[in-house]
């Protein structure tokens, strides 16, 4: 049987069969051959990322690239998708505006936190599970009492190592999704957890292709699609990670109709936290700056998103996942029909066109010194006495509205 593997994870008495390019690139002689000392295995390490090995005539190796994840129990979500009902209907036990200092302290927190485990593992340290959930706890807690106020300050608080702030990011959006779905903390917890570390892999990818701002050689995506690899293979060598954190990582870039990697998987071959991972991984990438794209307004990463349903997503958790995050997701800019500009603030759950809407900018574009809250549900007229409403989302930046300032004001 031929399976996929690391050149990293290569014994001595395994039988290479194929490999990851043609073998006249390589110097090898023999179209397959047992793996006799070290230096073939080095040899292989400086010509391949990755190779296929035989089990039936060599050893077999402790990891696979292609192998399938193993499926911790989580049936009670497929049968909410389904049509059932959710385990747990969390209640806000703070409005939004109450648990933004808690919400902020927490972000900080977390970052600090991430920062440090990062760095920990750039210098060769193993990963600290023990640290991770410390990161991912403050979050949780701020998320279950309310699940506007983070993720507001999160939009407010973009950092700029861009790993380091979509890691959070997905973390929070996965925490607020996951509530949403009616998951036990525990779950919530877990799916967090991976959520945070589904890149951690890339600590082993080279800053050279990482911040590349061009379009990647077939070799550099070879190596950048290695992270979840990378990734798997700490989290595996990580006393007391459990399954489903791993299968978080193994998994998030798997697409619903197949056509994602490392292994190809269809449909609910991909656990189902891994495809909530995809769609948040996507979200949050669409929404967010980086070396090689400009971030996206999010009403309309929300569209493509949902453009993308039972192609590359779920179609059920797309749906729920519009349903989390309303029409304007919170932390978005949205013109008003009085000609104002405003911020999403908290989501009305049960009106999803009256959300909270802190208003930054007035009629004329210009900035009000005071920055005013508007409740849709009640403050349903403008100055002149008409129905106010939103009217379009914009552009992240829109009007030079910078979104690091607006707390400070």
């Amino acid at each position: 049987m031929e399976r996929k593997v690391s050149t990293f994870d290569l014994k001595i008495g395994m039988h290479v069969s194929n490999l990851d390019r043609p073998w006249l690139d390589t110097p090898f002689l023999l179209q397959g051959f047992i793996i006799e000392d070290k230096d073939d295995i080095k040899a292989l390490q400086q010509h391949c990322q990755y190779v296929f090995i035989d089990t039936e005539k060599g050893d077999e190796a402790k990891n696979y690239m292609d192998e399938k994840p193993s499926l911790p129990s989580s049936s009670y979500v497929e049968d909410f998708l389904d049509g059932g009902t959710k385990r747990v209907s969390y209640e806000e036990k703070q409005s939004a505006f109450h648990e933004l200092p808690a919400a902020e302290t927490a972000l900080e927190t977390a970052t600090d936190k991430v920062a440090r485990l990062m760095d920990n593992l750039k210098a060769g340290e193993n990963l600290d599970i023990t640290a991770v959930r410390n990161a991912v706890q403050p979050i949780l807690e701020s998320v279950i009492r309310n699940s506007d106020a983070l993720l507001w300050v999160s939009e407010m608080k973009k950092k700029d190592a861009y790993t380091y702030s979509h890691s959070l990011d997905n973390c929070s959006l996965g925490i607020a999704f996951g509530r949403h779905l009616g998951l036990y903390k525990e779950d919530l917890r877990n799916l967090a957890m991976g959520l945070l570390l589904m890149d951690v892999g890339k600590v082993k990818v080279s800053d050279e292709i990482l911040n590349k701002t061009g379009t990647l050689s077939v070799e550099e995506f070879k190596e950048m699609k290695n992270h979840v690899h990378y990734g798997v293979e700490m989290l595996r060598n990580t006393h007391g990670m459990n399954d489903t954190i791993i299968n978080v990582v193994l998994t998030h870039h798997e697409r619903f109709d197949g056509s994602g990697y490392p292994s190809g998987l269809k449909g609910k071959e991909v656990p189902v936290y891994g495809r909530i991972a995809a769609i948040i991984d996507c979200y949050t990438a669409m929404t967010g700056n980086s070396t090689y794209r400009v971030a996206m307004a999010p009403h309309k990463a929300l569209q493509t998103i949902y453009n993308w349903r039972n192609k590359y997503f779920q179609d059920e958790l797309v749906e729920q996942f519009l349903q989390c995050l309303g029409v304007y997701p919170t932390g978005s800019l949205v013109e008003m029909s009085s000609g104002e500009v405003g911020m999403i603030m908290s989501q009305n759950r049960v009106q999803r066109l009256k959300p909270k809407i802190m208003m930054l900018l007035d009629e004329n574009k210009k900035p009000y010194e005071v920055s005013k809250i508007v409740d849709l549900t009640v403050d349903t007229m403008d100055a002149s006495g008409l129905e106010l409403t939103i009217i379009s989302g914009l552009q992240p930046g829109a009007y030079g509205i910078d979104p690091t300032k607006v707390l400070d004001d």
